[in-house]
């Protein structure tokens, strides 16, 4: 899988990249991507904004993942990645999600994006669907927050039904990582922030 080489990410310049409006999400296995936006997210008072800006970045981070496996869909070993259905069926999502916050977004749509997978991510196809695993996860807590956070009910409303589609996901990689692709029966939910504030201890 290609890789976009940026200078690695000190756990200082995290937190100076959160503040700049900026998300990072990382798994057991390091840093899986750290992503800074030229555009600062809106001021504490414009919650909302802040949300849809902070998912965007989310949502573009998961078409980034999902396009790169699918590029090199055929040398993942150790487990033989298999259903490509899958991947292109949740690359659909992830881009419908993408467009559909950018144009709630408007001309406050996050730019010069810039995406990372260190290289030991992509080592094996175990690898791999962990990082899956932490990825799905996180966006399923992320959006169950938004939905008990937003202030109208349709974004709300909105918020829970993504968070539903993305469960679908967690779900393919737990099982196909191992695990029982089950979610606990009451998931828990976080705002972005907080997400990744509790993905931090796993930063390279």
């Amino acid at each position: 899988m290609s890789e976009t080489r940026t200078n690695p990410v000190s756990r200082a310049q995290f937190l100076r990249h959160i503040g700049a409006g900026g998300v990072a999400l990382a798994t057991s296995g390091g840093v899986i991507a750290a992503v800074t936006s030229d555009t600062a997210f809106a001021s504490p008072t414009s919650s909302d904004i802040e949300t849809l800006q902070a998912a965007y970045i989310a949502e573009s981070l998961a078409v980034y993942v999902y396009s790169a496996i699918l590029k090199d869909f055929h040398v993942f070993r150790h487990p033989r990645l298999q259903n490509k259905d899958y991947f292109e069926a949740a690359l659909r999502d992830e881009r419908y999600h993408k467009k559909f916050l950018a144009s709630a977004l408007g001309s406050k749509t996050p730019t010069g994006l810039k995406f990372v997978i260190p290289a030991k991510v992509t080592r094996t196809g175990e690898t791999l669907l962990r990082t899956g695993v932490a990825l799905e996860t996180a966006f399923v807590e992320a959006y169950l927050g938004a939905s008990e956070t937003f202030s109208s009910q349709e974004l709300r409303t909105i918020a829970a039904k993504v968070a539903a589609n993305e469960a679908t996901h967690f779900s393919f990689f737990d099982a196909a990582a191992g695990g029982h692709g089950v979610l606990p029966p009451v998931p828990s939910s976080a705002t972005i922030p907080a997400t990744v504030k509790k993905l931090q201890p796993f930063l390279a």
